[in-house]
């Protein structure tokens, strides 16, 4: 077991890193994200900020990247965020992992993926060990296959809408996007296992090889103007073609922020982060991660020029090898222990969970919802296993990557279906070696699995 905290001595350094803005237009200072991080949320979420060899820490142990910290903080205040969001009449939609938010900003909707659903219930909860914590994760998740179904590998956070825990506005993903447990969900959902009437509106996405079809571009845009007009009439609002094109054109940024971060990272002699901070940074460029596109842009804009002095002035992240083996990770809703990798000699350059959606610019000359729709059907992860395999392999090129990992959970019905022909198509068009692992059960990590993780590392 080991604890992080943020000692003071370094709380100079931190405070002259940039403030944190939000949507609503509040403003939260360096110095007020260092009292809570040191103060408020050890004693709320010690959690967080606990790890041992079964049960990994969620907060960064980089007090000397502001960004990370600041990601952190994010994490950490979700809950209560929302929770003021929805006293103030806030709206928030259930949606798909892996998908673009851009109309639901456009809409004003706060736009939760299953993850993120799950941290603003148990951000709830007070005073949870590490241990603690796992157990009511592994006691939701098991309430939540009673509701839908013990066949699904995640219950996707859906069972806090179906119990009335939290206060969802509409459910409303990306249908067919990526993940069987999503669908399980909606099944119950339109079948009426709930407890609270929640609107149902599903974005139908057309199956794989649809990408170049024009009729499949139209439907799925018309489908996007549905639903935003769903959007409308829970709202009371008017979401014009202008504001989407906006959106658009804001959530570009964000893509491409983590598009240019990760060509810096990736190109740098000594890993400027670690595993965790870096998966972190990256992923932000879908500016969905923390409910908030605005907070999450500030950070990884300043995440950006960070890590750039990092690699100009060859700093190694805290805790990483001189020299470790790089790992890319593929798959759905999982990752491995970045800790844990680290502390064995290697560490995680990439997973394409996430990254593909970011590496998806959208147009933002021309119909909103059409460039929109093109772009969402354009998605790497979505496409057949030759497409897929491909654009793996350039990104494991990119990441110079020594070994790749395809992780999927137990039940998942997509990703373990294909992951050992991507595994055998990678190895032999990348040349490195690769290992398929199924995951048992979720947040507790097995001692097989760790001991199979550490091995891996050892022969790369």
């Amino acid at each position: 077991m080991f604890k992080i905290t943020y000692q003071d001595q370094y709380r100079d350094r931190f405070l002259k890193s940039g403030p944190i803005h939000f949507s609503d237009g509040s403003v939260v200072t360096p110095g007020e994200i260092w009292e809570y991080l040191t103060t408020t949320a050890p004693r709320k979420y010690p959690y967080a900020f606990e790890s041992n060899v079964f049960f990994g820490s969620t907060a960064s142990n980089d007090v000397l990247l502001p960004s990370a910290l600041k990601n952190t903080y994010l994490n950490l205040t979700l809950s209560e965020r929302l929770d003021k969001l929805k006293a103030g009449g806030g709206h928030v939609a259930f949606i798909q992992g892996g998908q673009a938010v851009d109309p639901y900003t456009a809409a004003g909707f706060v736009a939760l993926r299953p993850a993120l659903v799950g941290n603003w219930n148990r951000g709830r909860s007070n005073g949870r060990s590490v241990a603690a914590e796992e157990l009511g994760r592994k006691t939701d998740k098991e309430r939540g296959y009673k509701n839908i179904s013990f066949e699904a590998c995640n219950t996707a956070g859906y069972e806090f809408i179906h119990e009335g825990d939290l206060p969802i506005d509409v459910v409303a993903p990306f249908s067919a996007l990526r993940c069987s447990d999503i669908s399980y969900s909606l099944e119950a959902h339109r079948h009426g296992r709930r407890k609270t009437e929640v609107p149902l509106f599903l974005a139908d996405y057309p199956l794989r090889h649809q990408s170049k079809k024009e009729w499949a571009v139209e439907y799925f845009a018309e489908n996007l103007r549905k639903m935003v007009k769903q959007f409308d009439r829970i709202s009371g609002r008017t979401t014009t073609e202008k504001e989407l094109s906006g959106a658009i054109k804001f959530h570009n940024k964000g893509r491409l922020l983590a598009y240019e971060l990760a060509d810096v990272w990736w190109n740098a002699k000594l890993p400027p982060t670690n595993g965790l901070d870096r998966s972190a940074l990256f992923t932000m460029g879908l500016l969905e991660m923390h409910g908030d596109p605005i907070a999450t842009l500030d950070v990884l804009s300043e995440a950006l020029e960070l890590v750039k002095e990092r690699v100009q002035n060859s700093v190694k992240a805290p805790g990483v090898s001189d020299d470790p083996k790089r790992l890319f990770v593929c798959g759905s809703c999982i990752h491995l222990d970045e800790y844990y990798v680290e502390e064995n000699g290697g560490i995680v350059v990439g997973s394409d969970n996430g990254w593909s959606q970011c590496c998806a610019f959208v147009e933002e000359e021309g119909d909103p919802f059409y460039n929109l729709a093109k772009a969402t059907l354009s998605y790497s992860y979505e496409q057949s296993i030759e497409e897929r395999v491909a654009w793996t392999v350039e990104q494991i090129r990119k990441s110079r990557t020594d070994g790749m990992v395809f992780l999927y959970n137990w039940g998942c019905n997509t990703q373990s279906a294909i992951a050992r022909p991507i595994a055998d198509s990678v190895k032999t068009r990348a040349g490195i070696p690769t290992m398929v692992m199924e995951n048992e059960l979720i947040g507790l990590k097995p001692e097989q699995q760790l001991n199979r993780v550490a091995a891996f590392i050892e022969m790369l």
